[in-house]
């Protein structure tokens, strides 16, 4: 359609919106694709607002919808698409001559651009060989492009630009006193419980608990909140400890409970079914791989009938990340140079998140992997001459591209079985908080930890452990205990190394690595880090590439890669 100045607008044409909680609207001319939800906003309040909407003031109006949502609008004037401040809904897209596509859907992307291995950005590849996701904006495709968290996309006459509308600075912490902090953390832990059953209204909560602090969080909170509707859940090996200690605190706050018990054999045929190939392409949007564990204990749930069809499911996603339990020791004392200090943050993210395969971690790959990161610090203004606030450099990377791409990846599960979710954790006013909260609350999670066990909601917090540690099957500690012993001349490194290559198999609490015979897992050599390692090649070798990222004909490999 021609413009005012007779310029042609390009296109922005959505892919696959429809299904999986997304709702197609029209206002006059104008078509939205919403799903998700804001608090404080009914739904023709948002849709008619986007009939208004300009370019200049889109930040403004986007920053203000408190929610996880994303949003596609098409008008004859322009177009806009959004994702909110964590990307909880993932949109990715792509300009192919006078159309703009937008979709959550990666291999729909695929498709419709005809994208072949042939296309994929190798060294964008070999990152997500060694981290299970990409950094930055970058998909698997050097033309096909991530909205992060807190950005927009914007289509009209002038062209196609990618802005952000908010952005979680956990570097600009400020100083205030832990009385106060306590005070102001207690009273938004009830406004974020208080938000969950205003929006809930009555519908069945599932709470995937844990013997952990955030899930225990979510369900104490609705516990105190005098919730009615609720049910908790674990799930993995029969006799966990976290499944014991999650019972425990199901029964004292006075929830119903119930235990999906995970094997080797029973997650083999879910992992290789084809209902789980179709949850992994719905999982994809070019930028990490699925999310696995809850897959198996959401299915079974529903099987026996247990979830009401209107079921929202909360789990603890991010406390443990959000409040600081993530910070590597070795950035809460950051000294010397700006470049050293940089040099840190990059030790601390590579020894964390990019090591998924031993043997892939050559001097080319964590190179390039550092100068990617180098790039995406350097984006927010790089180090400061504050070198107490270096944990919050770290902090961010790890949001835009581990728990971004993920973690809350995690949600897809809900969304493919048909049901809503809730991230109060992950809510907006939890991250303006733990943006600003100094490094001494963050330490240890000193300050929520200070903050749950003196609010005791339900009961369930000084009397119930956090994280207890028991290995099962409850046959493998006596054979651990003996091989442990056995290996005591060899030392520590190799005995890790032992365990990890023939035991973890059988120990893994969710069954990862079920999917591959134990004989393939014993007798591998590459240097995997867990069983989320083999999901990895597995998603590499679906993109048409072999485990490590290069390509299936060996005559194509990349100079880069060959040299190594």
């Amino acid at each position: 359609m021609a413009t005012q100045d007779n310029q042609l607008m390009p296109a922005l044409e959505p892919i696959g919106l429809d299904g999986f909680g997304w709702k197609h609207h029209r206002i006059g001319q104008t078509h939205v694709w919403f799903r998700g939800y804001i608090h404080g906003r009914s739904i023709d309040d948002i849709l008619n607002a986007t009939t208004k909407v300009q370019k200049h003031d889109a930040a403004n109006w986007l920053d203000r919808l408190n929610g996880h949502f994303s949003i596609v609008v098409k008008r004859p004037d322009c177009a806009f698409a959004a994702v909110d401040p964590v990307r909880s809904y993932p949109l990715i897209w792509a300009a192919d001559g006078s159309s703009v596509w937008v979709t959550h859907d990666g291999p729909a992307m695929e498709q419709k651009l005809g994208l072949k291995a042939a296309d994929l950005d190798l060294s964008m590849a070999r990152v997500v060989s060694l981290a299970g996701f990409t950094i930055g904006n970058a998909t698997l495709y050097p033309d096909v492009h991530n909205i992060g968290p807190g950005e927009y996309l914007w289509v009209d006459a002038e062209g196609t630009g990618q802005n952000r509308y908010h952005q979680w600075q956990p570097w600009k912490s400020k100083d205030q006193g832990l009385a106060e902090a306590k005070s102001a953390l207690s009273e938004l832990h009830s406004k974020l419980i208080d938000d969950l059953v205003a929006s809930a209204a009555g519908r069945q909560i599932l709470v995937p608990l844990s013997a952990g602090l955030d899930s225990r969080f979510i369900a104490s909170g609705l516990k105190a909140a005098g919730y009615k509707n609720v049910i908790c859940v674990a799930y993995g090996l029969a006799g966990n400890r976290e499944a014991l200690v999650s019972e425990r605190i199901a029964e004292r706050l006075g929830f119903k409970w119930y235990f999906v018990p995970y094997t080797n054999s029973v997650l083999r045929e879910v992992f290789l079914s084809d209902q789980y190939a179709q949850f992994k392409r719905y999982s994809d949007s070019l930028t990490s791989i699925h999310f696995p564990q809850d897959y198996y204990m959401v299915q079974e749930m529903k099987h026996k009938g247990l979830l009401e069809k209107d079921c929202i499911i909360v789990n603890g996603q991010s406390g443990d990340f959000i409040t600081g339990n993530h910070i590597p020791p070795t950035l809460f004392a950051s000294e010397g140079s700006p470049d050293e200090r940089l040099d840190n943050i990059f030790d601390a993210l590579v020894q964390k998140h990019f090591k998924q395969w031993r043997s892939l971690m050559s001097p080319v790959r964590i190179g390039h992997i550092r100068d990617l990161l180098r790039q995406e610090i350097l984006r927010i203004g790089g180090v400061s001459n504050e070198p107490h606030d270096d944990h919050g450099l770290y902090e961010y990377c790890e949001f835009q591209d581990r728990q971004a791409k993920y973690v809350i990846n995690g949600q897809r599960t809900y969304e493919f079985f048909g049901y809503d979710w809730r991230l109060p954790l992950w809510d907006r006013a939890y991250l303006d908080f733990w943006a600003e909260a100094p490094i001494t609350a963050k330490k240890q999670q000193n300050l929520y930890k200070t903050v749950l066990l003196e609010d005791n909601w339900g009961g369930a917090w000084k009397d119930i452990p956090v994280n207890p540690i028991a290995i099962r099957p409850f046959w493998m500690p006596p054979l651990r205990s003996f091989l442990k012993l056995a290996h005591t001349p060899l030392g520590r490194e190799r005995w890790h190394w032992f365990e990890k290559q023939y035991l973890e198999y059988w120990m893994a609490p969710t069954c990862l690595y079920a999917a591959w015979p134990y004989v393939e897992v014993m007798r591998d050599r590459r240097g995997f880090s867990g069983g989320i390692a083999w999901h990895i090649a597995d998603y590499m070798e679906s993109k048409g590439l072999n485990w490590d990222a290069s390509v299936v004909a060996s005559e194509n490999v990349d100079a880069d890669l060959a040299d190594e």
